[in-house]
């Protein structure tokens, strides 16, 4: 954890020395861009109706998800999520202990935002869902090694400045290979989230000239007709 509070506070020093004039935004939703890197616990004991057991779940060392979110319009936004983690042998995993390995995940998710409807404060609760796919390389011989998942779940970020934030989410993960058996799975999270808004086009209007100035070639036409020479 003393390495999460270094990365928290060398964020906000980077996002004070470089953070963009308030005058240049011109985004008038939320954000364009947001990136994510977060420490996860995951809950793979079996147990679907304690989710939150905290003697049970798996974590390893920061960071362990890393995610990407495009806002699309009106609160609604699309976003796309790596997570791994480690299983520990003293932990229960599907009503066992000892299992050893690691799981990887991947998802893509739908999110809704409840941001703008709280008038854009510090507090920023959603809800996600969406489908993914999870590969576990463990000793569990109860659970298939590539699984499906369908996406459910909340979260909410805390808005430390305009561009920084802390969130924290919880996912459940259903298998759709073994509905409602050994596949499913929680994750909670805790993590840093950075925004990133759509900044005004410079005017290059004074850098360009009002006066055009042709490079073709005229012909110079004489007025008046070839006067015959006089006769002697």
């Amino acid at each position: 954890m003393k390495s999460f509070g270094a990365l928290c506070l060398s964020l906000l020093l980077f996002n004070t020395a470089f953070a963009q004039p308030e005058k240049a935004i011109s985004n008038k939703d939320t954000y364009s861009w947001m990136f994510g890197a977060s420490w996860t616990l995951t809950d793979d004991d079996g147990e679907s109706f304690n989710p939150f057991l905290f003697e049970n779940l798996h974590s390893h060392l920061f960071p362990t998800q890393l995610s990407i979110d495009k806002y699309i319009y009106n609160g609604w936004s699309a976003e796309f999520i790596m997570t791994y983690s480690k299983y520990n042998p003293e932990k229960i995993t599907n009503g066992s202990n000892g299992i050893t390995g690691n799981i990887f995940s991947m998802d893509f998710n739908g999110k809704y935002s409840l941001y703008k409807l709280l008038k854009n404060g510090v507090i920023d609760p959603y809800a996600i869902s969406g489908l993914g796919v999870s590969l576990r390389n463990n000793n569990d011989t109860t659970v298939r090694t590539f699984s499906p998942t369908f996406n459910f779940g909340v979260g909410i970020n805390f808005w430390i400045t305009k561009q920084i934030g802390l969130q924290l989410r919880s996912v459940a993960k259903i298998g759709l290979t073994d509905f409602l058996k050994s596949s499913d799975y929680m994750q909670h999270s805790v993590g840093v989230v950075l925004r990133f808004e759509k900044l005004e086009k410079a005017d290059n209007s004074f850098s360009k000239s009002k006066y055009k100035v042709s490079k073709r070639r005229k012909k110079i036409k004489y007025g008046g007709k070839k006067k015959g020479k006089k006769d002697t």
